[in-house]
């Protein structure tokens, strides 16, 4: 799958507004979600999932193949999310037994180089409803690093998907290298970004990535929103090194004599 999008800021002040906005655009209300987000670390070195036992029956086998063939070629960052609700999960003193739940694995390639256009396009693979994920990580050399967790608000008209996100810091846990055992009132977690900006995304994947016309209709398609709603938002061409999730290998050091 390739995604496309477009990315711009929303300060909080103005986020009533733009929701509102987008609520007449699309004529639904928002989509209000809260995510617990891990993530993994690969190794150093790039190396495929060997280790199948905890996916092997899994229904989406073709995608783990396909994420087992990127990892081969480079060492990366992986995100397993697990939707988390506001009054069940927060401040409850609830733990999450997160290999019995069913979580989404997430991988992100380097996007493509910009040619003077605010659409960033990248290869993407989400692999859903996954039950074992941090078993499947450690069995396959991937550490636990920290976690986040994500709040979203999305709207969707046809095929384009409208998300204002923000991300918040969750405290440390007392014993490292491992999730905390549960999580503190969501009142309590402080935002990622000082300034408690949202960042709003204009999204649209296109699942047959080796059809380059369909790439580019998708990437016209969002350049018309931009023009449909530049007297609104700033959308921005960001350093498509910012989205960069891979791990750089380990320094090759010349033999001696």
């Amino acid at each position: 799958m390739r995604e496309l999008f477009l990315t711009a800021s929303v300060k909080d002040a103005d986020f009533s507004m733009t929701c509102a906005v987008l609520q007449g655009l699309t004529w639904m209300t928002a989509r209000q979600s809260l995510h617990r987000i891990l993530f993994f670390h690969g190794q150093p070195q790039p190396k495929p999932l060997k280790n199948t036992r905890a996916f092997q029956q899994s229904r989406f086998l073709s995608l783990w193949r396909e994420l087992s063939n990127q990892l081969a070629r480079s060492s990366y960052v992986l995100q397993v999310a697990y939707e988390v609700a506001l009054d069940k999960d927060f401040g409850q003193g609830t733990s999450m037994e997160f290999n019995n739940l069913p979580g989404t694995l997430r991988w992100t390639d380097l996007p493509d180089p910009l040619k003077d256009t605010p659409v960033t396009q990248r290869k993407k693979i989400e692999i859903p409803d996954q039950p074992n994920l941090p078993v499947a990580m450690t069995d396959n050399g991937f550490q636990y690093k920290n976690e986040m967790i994500q709040e979203s608000h999305s709207f969707i008209r046809e095929n384009i998907e409208f998300v204002f996100s923000r991300y918040y810091h969750i405290p440390d846990p007392p014993s490292p290298g491992q999730p905390v055992s549960s999580l503190p009132a969501f009142a309590d977690l402080r935002p990622v970004d000082p300034a408690q900006k949202w960042v709003l995304n204009i999204k649209l994947n296109v699942l047959e990535d080796n059809q380059p016309d369909k790439v580019r209709k998708a990437s016209e398609e969002l350049l018309r929103v931009r023009a449909e709603l530049e007297k609104l938002f700033d959308f921005k061409t960001l350093d498509r090194r910012i989205f960069d999730t891979r791990i750089a290998p380990p320094p090759v050091i010349p033999g001696r004599g």
